[in-house]
């Protein structure tokens, strides 16, 4: 078994997994507390749809680190900065980082396919999580880094893939696409339209030259930035099998909960990752539960008996699928404020 405190302290990476409703934005933001607890430097990054995690520490959260302010009553030695990531201003910034000159991230920025994919294409901001995450590891400001990611099968996609624009540029069609600007841009800028429209030929009056245009050029202006992209993924995908880079699985002691922690279990062996723990919340105590099961013919406890003979026969299922278990109480109220969260600290820290 292992011990919260030796995990914690032997981690500089923490990915947390599970389904929606688990309570996995509240088990991420523990483990942080816990971890800074222990003296480390902890950045925190959420892309939970939800955004509980700005509500549960109290400060407004961007895609810029905040430090959160904790009392010193609490003990902590470290600290603990944390990110809402937000999919526009993280694209933005890796323009900012990768094109090869500010004039032209300033018009990557302006093109009208640009705005659109930054803002609105599905999946993105999970893949830049991973690129924030590569960053922040190899940040000497932070000992730890904790990733709360999307529900179930979301994060899983961008874990199967963190390289996802692998060979992007190298495609047929990329290449077909491209070209036509590429021979014009070396004519020189003034004759891009007129240039590409000659080479694009019959594909152009089927579709009109602007669209093509568009694209294309937006295509030739992102090629340092799509190779900072693929470069980025290279590095989050060896940080990932990193052996201190760990994988929490979140459940609750439900069977619908179980079997969708099963099946991300069975997933991530298949992708090669070593899920390190079950994280569970909303256990009965363990007292409380053997109490329980020692009066079963008491009439006026049958819900609760029954709750808690669901809760024994689902926790020994998860047993079985993983060595390492930590269990969290169940509280009568979700941990909205600071005073709650360290509560299912001390809890955390009683755990082996």
């Amino acid at each position: 078994m292992i011990e919260s405190k030796d995990l914690i302290r032997n981690s500089k990476v923490i990915v947390m997994l599970g389904a929606g409703g688990v309570g996995k934005t509240t088990s991420a933001i523990v483990i942080a507390l816990a971890a800074a607890k222990l003296g480390k430097r902890v950045a925190l990054l959420s892309i939970d749809p939800a955004k509980r995690l700005a509500a549960a520490l109290g400060i407004p959260l961007s895609n810029d680190l905040a430090t959160l302010s904790i009392p010193q009553e609490y003990g902590i030695t470290g600290s603990v900065a944390a990110a809402m990531l937000d999919q526009k201003a993280v694209f933005d910034q890796m323009v900012d980082r990768h094109a090869p000159t500010r004039d032209a991230a300033i018009r990557i920025k302006a093109n009208s396919i640009y705005r659109a994919a930054s803002t609105n294409l599905g999946g993105p901001l999970e893949y830049m999580a991973l690129a924030k995450l590569q960053d922040l590891s190899a940040d000497a400001r932070y000992d730890l880094v904790v990733l709360d990611t999307p529900p179930d099968t979301h994060a899983l996609d961008f874990l199967a893939r963190p390289n996802v624009l692998d060979g992007f540029m190298e495609t047929k069609v990329m290449n077909w696409l491209v070209r036509p600007f590429l021979v014009a841009g070396r004519l020189g800028l003034g004759k891009l339209l007129s240039a590409s429209e000659r080479l694009m030929g019959g594909m152009a009056k089927v579709s009109g030259v602007e669209p093509l245009r568009l694209f294309a050029e937006f295509l030739v202006l992102m090629q340092d930035v799509i190779e900072g992209f693929h470069k980025s993924g290279e590095a989050t995908a060896e940080l990932l099998q990193r052996p201190s880079t760990r994988f929490i699985l979140v459940s609750i002691p439900t069977h619908t909960a179980r079997r969708s922690a099963e099946n991300i279990f069975k997933q991530l062996r298949e992708l090669s990752y070593k899920p390190e723990l079950l994280l569970v919340n909303r256990c009965l105590p363990e007292a409380v539960t053997a109490d329980l099961l020692s009066q079963e013919q008491d009439h006026q406890l049958a819900t609760y008996v029954l709750k808690a003979n669901g809760q024994r026969e689902v926790i020994e299922k998860l047993m079985s699928m993983a060595p390492n278990i930590w269990r969290l109480p169940e509280r009568e109220h979700d941990p909205g404020d600071l005073a709650g969260l360290m509560d299912l600290v001390a809890a955390l820290s009683h755990q082996k």
